[in-house]
Parts: C-alpha cells; sequence; structure tokens
C-alpha cells in the first residue's frame, strides 16, 4: 500500500526540483521518498518498542488509549502464534529442499504451493487452537489488567524517548 502511495506521488508530480548530472530529481521522487523513509522510522520505532516492553503491556497501552478490543486481541494472537509459524515455514522449506535437486523446484509456482500449504496448516492449527482455548474458557478477551503505577523509572524512560523524538525530528526537520 505505501510504495503504491509513493508510486502514486512520483506519477503524478513530475515537475523537476533539480538534476542531479543527467537525472532530473522531481517533486514526486522526493515526497514519495519521504512518505517511505517516514513509515520505515515509524515501524522501525513500533519494532523497537515492542522489543523492550513486554507484550501484554504494549496490548494494556493500546487499551488505555481506547483501541478496540477485537483489534487487541488479534495483535497478541498474532504475536504470540508467530513463534509458531516460523518453525512450520521452515520445515515445509526443508521438505522442498530435500526434494528439489540444484534449482529444480525453487520456482514461483511451487513457492506459491508451499504458501498455499502453510496457509492451510496453519489454519488447522488455528482452528485446534482456538477451540483447546474456548474449551478453557476463553472468551475472545486477553486482557491482563495490570495497575502498577506510574514510576520515576518510568518518567526516566518517557523523557529520554521524548528527548530522542526530538532528536530526530529537529535532524530531519524540513
Amino acid at each position: 500500500f505505501l510504495l503504491f502511495m509513493a508510486a502514486g506521488n512520483i506519477y503524478f508530480d513530475r515537475h523537476p526540483v533539480f538534476t542531479y548530472g543527467s537525472l532530473a530529481i522531481t517533486g514526486g521522487m522526493i515526497s514519495g521518498s519521504v512518505i517511505v523513509a517516514k513509515a520505515v522510522v515509524t515501524l522501525a520505532a513500533v519494532l523497537s518498542f515492542s522489543f523492550c516492553v513486554p507484550f501484554h503491556r504494549f496490548g494494556n497501552a493500546l487499551r488505555s488509549f481506547g483501541v478496540p478490543e477485537v483489534f487487541i486481541t488479534q495483535l497478541q494472537l498474532v504475536y504470540r502464534y508467530s513463534f509458531l509459524l516460523a518453525p512450520e515455514a521452515r520445515s515445509l522449506q526443508k521438505a522442498r529442499d530435500l526434494r528439489s535437486f540444484g534449482n529444480r523446484g525453487k520456482d514461483l509456482f511451487t513457492t506459491a504451493q508451499l504458501i498455499g500449504s502453510l496457509l492451510v496448516r496453519t489454519t488447522a492449527r488455528a482452528e485446534r487452537i482456538y477451540m483447546a482455548m474456548t474449551a478453557r474458557g476463553f472468551r475472545n478477551n486477553l486482557s491482563a489488567e495490570d495497575n502498577s503505577p506510574f514510576t520515576a523509572k518510568d518518567g526516566a524512560v518517557v523523557a529520554t524517548a521524548l528527548l530522542c523524538f526530538t532528536g530526530v525530528w529537529l535532524l530531519f526537520r524540513v
């Protein structure tokens, strides 16, 4: 989606801003690059944050911002079971590599079949996991209430993050 937005900017804004050798740099190229760069920085910040904070606390933070419970539950389940998806994909890839010789069996059609097989396997596993969860009393809510008070350490982390973000903002301010 993001690349389509950037490509749209390149297509619609064709006025040259400056030239670099024989290459004319257009406003669309610049704005498309800015869109992609901002998305990459945002994604890196979210990933860095999610690696530093336990994921259940991340869910609690989203809940306090008023994010719908269905979305939070979906994120928590994807996070929790993505660790099962990676080994499943590796085992399918290993099976494909053992059954193929050289580069045979590594074309786009075979890879598409492999991804389809992975989808079928993970869907079946997800249904079994959901049935087990409902048998144990799951009611579509993974919230673990955490009402820990805001401490000085939390304030220091927030202040440090704000300083870092302000520094990055000042660095990239246009």
